[in-house]
């Protein structure tokens, strides 16, 4: 979103420095301003986004996603200690599906970029929220990146948000089309 593109802009320019890396899985870093060090969760949604979306049910799992780590970055602030243990915590049931997806991010990166750190380009932020430690969405990149348009589905559009109930008419579509011709917008 805008935030995170002006943020990007800030590092690039050099007003923001990365200090470290807390955790790479959940965009957790400490970073610096002429001195002034915070903490920063990144290619998180903004809190009300959830209420842009009208409240729709992915988005309010993705908000208390967001809340409860941002809660367990405020525990870790007073304690120093381990950030995914506060961090696990204050998502409590959540933890585990976090978890699966943050690791399956390396797995999307590995299709989309050839390279699997589980870090997307600025441009491609929403793809970390897509349910891509589900085996059958695995399924479905993986088929779909060997017919060469998994780039176009996932970055064009919304298909990426429930590709299971789209592949029968992705298949149509790429065989009206051809994988050379099939594009999305």
């Amino acid at each position: 979103g805008t935030c995170q593109a002006a943020f990007d802009k800030a590092i690039e320019l050099k007003f923001v420095t990365c200090e470290s890396c807390l955790s790479a899985a959940l965009d957790i870093s400490i970073m610096s301003i002429g001195g002034k060090r915070f903490i920063v969760l990144e290619h998180a949604p903004h809190p009300s986004w959830h209420l842009m979306m009208a409240r729709e049910p992915k988005a309010v799992r993705i908000f208390k996603e967001t809340m409860c780590t941002l809660n367990g970055m405020r525990l870790w602030c007073a304690g120093r200690n381990d950030i995914s243990a506060y961090v696990d915590e204050a998502l409590g049931d959540l933890a585990q599906v976090t978890t699966a997806r943050a690791t399956a991010r390396t797995f999307v990166t590995e299709l989309l970029y050839g390279v699997p750190t589980g870090r997307f380009l600025s441009k491609h932020a929403h793809l970390r929220h897509m349910d891509a430690h589900k085996p059958e969405v695995q399924a479905l990149m993986t088929k779909w990146h060997g017919a060469s348009v998994l780039h176009s589905i996932l970055t064009s559009g919304d298909l990426y948000t429930d590709l299971v109930r789209h592949d029968a008419a992705l298949v149509r579509w790429v065989h009206r089309l051809g994988s050379k011709s099939f594009v999305t917008f």
